[in-house]
């Protein structure tokens, strides 16, 4: 399914980077992937499923949750990190941030698991 992603910091995982980043809490907070309800149900997808999230810079596994906020039908939210900027565009228009709103993305359900940090790290490293 296409839809358009957005990224941005949450109470949660502010809280979980300082806790620390090597911490499963921090995966808990950071490689998840916020939907609203219909969109679950339309693919079929429960709260904790695994899903790739694919752009034109890359690829990312997270989970799947039930946004407590208000997503309009289309758009999926994840929170700044590691496994967000898998899909990101790299390119900061001289501005030395990249564009972390309105990307598009291509959803689907996955048997593929999240990776933990250390795990993503070395995925980094390889294809940098």
């Amino acid at each position: 399914m296409n839809v358009i992603l957005n990224t941005g910091r949450t109470v949660w995982q502010g809280q979980a980077i300082e806790s620390g980043k090597d911490l499963q809490m921090y995966v808990d907070a950071a490689a998840i992937c916020h939907m609203n309800r219909e969109m679950m149900d339309q693919i079929g997808l429960e709260e904790g499923d695994n899903i790739e999230v694919v752009s034109n810079f890359g690829d990312v596994v997270v989970k799947v949750v039930e946004t407590r906020e208000t997503l309009p039908p289309g758009m999926v939210y994840i929170p700044m990190g590691p496994w967000a900027n898998r899909v990101i565009d790299p390119d900061t228009d001289s501005t030395a941030t990249p564009r972390f709103k309105n990307i598009p993305v291509e959803i689907a359900p996955t048997a593929e698991e999240v990776l933990d940090m250390p795990t993503l790290m070395k995925v980094y490293k390889k294809y940098n």
